[in-house]
Order: structure tokens, then sequence, then C-alpha cells
């Protein structure tokens, strides 16, 4: 056995026994309300959000708010970033970027929602005066996969899902193996201020990623791990997350359309699990449309969709950036109405 297959080797025995113990401790870690943190829920990315929030098994700069292994699998550097226009004046802002190199990938992400200015009372229901609230989430990521090849960054991978980038071109040496894995890891800095008050906690994700032949996606990860926020006298745990996620996508005569079906099991700490699925639909790799649902309950949120378009086609090949997109998406929260997000990406 080569020194790379033993070492990937070593690595899945080690990581996946812990994701199993973090699933038993999901199953038994809350009673629903009384975890702390509650914004880690809200969708924020625009792509994401499109496809029902089915992105475990996906590779992209949004991995890195749902399964960190997903960034050892980009070969190159990434931004991404989103408006979240929410409800009754409250907004929420995201932004993440990936760099790629012979090491690994590193990755950095923040989040930040705001209620803007509210009324305030006293016990007594009396004016108080206007406050407002503040909650925000600061990541930092590394993932790495195997196989690797150091001389394939910049390019992409055969074996993975195919992007909608069209200045990224296939490695020109590809080197078959029957799989690619990937293990990520994350740390998270959460604070929240509510008028003069504040807490804050730090948590850990991580994730696998495992590719098999014929662009088939295998994802788990566990979100949220450890840390308690504690306001005033009352502590209270965080929302812990577990995925487990399946993608695969379908060709068209001549790529004229990509088809990409993603679906996702998910398990709250504080709740029942339930399922996402998404679809999107690549035209001519520069316009796509997503379609979503979730089955999770009292959430109100089951319907998501979105549209992209990428512009890469319009730049210059030999220009830093490789890659640029637009993205919108949609989510519908029934009798609270619709919340609209609006993203960018970049690639280099």
């Amino acid at each position: 056995m080569g020194k790379r297959a033993y070492i990937s080797g070593f690595l899945a025995r080690a990581f996946f026994p812990g994701v199993l113990l973090c699933c038993a401790s999901l199953s038994l870690a809350a009673s629903p309300g009384t975890t702390s943190a509650n914004f880690l829920k809200i969708p924020v990315a625009a792509v994401p959000t499109g496809l029902g929030e089915a992105y475990t098994a996906m590779v992209g700069p949004d991995s890195i708010l749902y399964n960190p292994a997903g960034l050892g699998l980009l070969s190159y550097n990434s931004f991404s970033g989103t408006h979240n226009q929410y409800f009754r004046g409250v907004t929420q802002e995201y932004a993440a970027a990936s760099y790629r190199a012979p090491f690994g990938t590193i990755g950095l992400g923040f989040s930040s929602l705001s209620s803007g200015k509210i009324d305030a009372y006293d016990k007594n229901d009396m004016p108080v005066g206007r406050t407002s609230t503040s909650h925000q989430l600061w990541l930092l990521s590394y993932s790495q996969s195997w196989p690797h090849f150091n001389d394939d960054i910049g390019m992409l991978d055969p074996m993975l899902i195919s992007p909608s980038w069209t200045n990224v071109y296939p490695v020109k040496r590809y080197r078959p193996k029957a799989f690619r894995l990937a293990l990520g890891v994350s740390v998270r800095r959460i604070s929240e201020t509510l008028d003069r008050y504040s807490a804050e906690t730090y948590a850990c994700d991580f994730g696998a990623l495992l590719v098999l032949p014929h662009h088939f996606h295998l994802g788990v990860s566990a979100l949220n791990l450890g840390g308690k926020q504690k306001f005033v006298r009352e502590s209270y745990s965080l929302p812990g997350e577990l995925r487990f996620g399946l993608a695969k996508d379908l060709h068209s005569r001549n790529n004229t359309m990509v088809f990409t079906l993603a679906s996702d099991l998910i398990k709250y700490s504080d709740n029942s699990i339930f399922s996402a699925t998404g679809l999107e639909a690549d035209i001519l790799k520069m316009f796509q449309v997503r379609i979503g649902y979730k089955t999770q309950k009292d959430s109100g949120s089951h319907l998501s969709g979105g549209i992209g378009m990428n512009f890469d086609r319009l730049s210059d090949k030999t220009s830093f950036i490789h890659g640029a997109r637009l993205d919108y998406s949609y989510m519908d929260y029934g009798a609270l109405g619709a919340t609209s997000r609006i993203g960018v990406q970049f690639i280099w």
C-alpha cells in the first residue's frame, strides 16, 4: 500500500468513528426551545438556499457553512458573498473566501444578522425608547483531499460534479483514481448582543466528503459542536447539527444542459430529523435555475428557488479573475412572507 493510500485510510478510520459519536451526542443533546444562537439555523448563502440547503455533498465556497471538507476539493481560490433581506428590516450579510495551497485549503467566513432599531419596553409594558440586537459568526477552516496533486491546482478534477465555470479547464494529465476523499475542520466564534447584554462562545465543525466514479458525491458533517452561551445567569448549548448528503449530476447531449440533484438528511440537537432536496439545471454553462424543498416541521420555510448567471464567458481568459457570477434565491416562509437573497461569487 502506498504512503498516500495509507494516510487517507488512517484518517478515514480515525474520523468516521468520531462522527458516529457526534450522532449519538446530538440525538440526546437538547429539547426543543432550549438552545442558544438559533440565528445559525437561518440560511444565508444564495446558492445553497435556492437548493433548499441540500449542500452537504456539494463542492463550492459555501461548503464552509455546511461541510468544511468540500473546500478541500476546490482546486482554485474563491469568494462568495450574499445579502439577505429578511423580515421587517432585519438584514443578514455573509462573506466567505477560500485559498488553495499545496498543503490544503484555508477558508475564512463571516455572517452577521442585524435587527435594526426596535421598540423597547419595561416590565410594565411601558415604552423606554429603542434598542437593537446583533448576531455574528466567524469561521476559520482547514481541509485537504486525498489523493491530491499540486500540479493540478487551478484546474478542474474530472471526477467531481462539473461546475458552470468555463475558464477553468480540466487537468491536462488526468490521473484516474477510484475515489477522492476530503476531510475538513472549522472553528466557529459565535457572539450575540441584546441591548447592553452580550454573550460569546466557540464551537467546532467536522466534515468528510467521498467522491466515487461517475460524479457521485457522499458527504457527512457535524456542526456547532461544543460551547455554551450565557446571557445574565442562564446558559444554553448551541444548536448542534448533523448532516448526511449525496449529490449527482446528469449531462445532456453535448453538455447543453447539466442537471444536479442533491439530497440531505439533517438533525438538529433540539429538533427531529428532516430532509432537504434540491435540483439545479445549468443551461449552456451560463444560466442556472434552482429549486429546493425541506420537510422541516414548524419552520414555515419549505419551498425555495433561485436563478443564477455566469459572466465568465464575457471575461478575458488571461485575466486574474477567472470567473464571476450573480445569484438570486427566494425562500417562502408561509404566513410570514418571503425572503430574498442576492449573492455573488468570484474565482481566481
